[in-house]
């Protein structure tokens, strides 16, 4: 049986039930607007007569999963205790949002919005105090890096041959989100089928994956062998916070696998967003109930925040 202490500690440091319910609708809303607006622009460019998609219904698609967007990330912010947080949280909304409706917000959405979303990453994960700690901080971080980059290249900044970079960069990053497993075989499995799944279309169709991965992700000048990897890695991503209970990062993966390349400002953000929630935990993102900023800290016992892997049932 827990101590009063110990019940106390553990509620003052753990985000109000009402926030964890409102960042877990902001992420879930945002994945569905993502993958809606990617399913059509695939469907609209796809070889298939049968299909007809309006262009109308494309444009007011994407128009729609941009505001979802930047609402879910307004949501995050206003419900994070953080102040470092919401500051970088509200930059990638805003810029991302000014970037897609005026391109003179192009250039200074580069620094904005993936600055903002390290930003936010890094108040939410704090110093490592291990390598488990440090391995995952890389990771988080590798995300923002390479939207960066991909951003820059497409708005002129650096050299437009380096959007593929950044591509590849995201991609990296995602695979790398298998570290988030924790030991879960039936998540490893999981992800080896999705692995398997984009090997076999792509080489019985592909024309039709390269349509799809051009048109609908923006992805180009990356292999479809990483592709194949990073969808290994966002599968298991998912089933394990699926099988966990942790559902936020189960929409920042589909936000991630939906928005696509990051070479422009909707996409970007989108990336940004996906990241944000599948590399950070919700009480690290949110931050304790009481509002004084305080991380999880010590709550396993190791000072970063960082799980050991367990077979208990998740509280989240």
């Amino acid at each position: 049986m827990s101590s009063p202490t110990t019940d106390a500690t553990r509620v003052g440091s753990t985000p109000s039930l009402d926030r964890q319910s409102g960042a877990s609708v902001a992420g879930g809303l945002a994945m569905a607007a993502v993958a809606g607006s990617t399913l059509l622009r695939v469907l609209y460019n796809a070889p298939l007569a049968p299909i007809e998609v309006p262009e109308g219904a494309v444009t007011a698609a994407g128009t729609l999963a941009t505001v979802v967007v930047v609402a879910a990330l307004a949501a995050l912010a206003l419900a994070s205790d953080r102040p470092a947080v919401r500051v970088g949280l509200l930059t990638v909304g805003v810029f991302g949002a000014l970037a897609t409706v005026a391109d003179a917000a192009a250039v200074p959405a580069v620094v904005a919005v993936p600055g903002g979303t390290a930003l936010a990453m890094g108040a939410a994960l704090g110093a490592p105090s291990s390598y488990r700690g440090l391995r995952r901080r890389v990771v988080a971080l590798a995300f923002p890096a390479a939207v960066a980059v991909a951003l820059a290249a497409a708005t002129g900044v650096v050299d437009p041959g380096l959007r593929g970079t950044g591509t590849v960069g995201v991609l990296a990053a995602t695979t790398l989100l298998s570290l988030r497993v924790e030991g879960d075989r039936t998540a490893l499995v999981a992800g080896g089928v999705g692995f398997a799944a984009v090997a076999v279309v792509s080489s019985a169709a592909p024309f039709l994956t390269g349509s799809a991965l051009l048109v609908g992700l923006g992805v180009v000048d990356a292999p479809v062998l990483l592709v194949a990897t990073a969808v290994f890695g966002a599968v298991a991503a998912a089933v394990a916070g699926a099988r966990r209970g942790e559902y936020v990062l189960v929409f920042g993966v589909g936000v991630l696998l939906s928005a696509g390349a990051p070479t422009a400002p909707p996409s970007a953000t989108a990336v940004c967003l996906g990241a944000t929630l599948a590399c950070v935990d919700l009480d690290e993102l949110l931050g304790p109930g009481g509002g004084d900023g305080a991380g999880r800290g010590s709550e396993n016992g190791n000072g970063d925040g960082d799980r050991a892997p367990t077979t208990g049932v998740s509280t989240r």
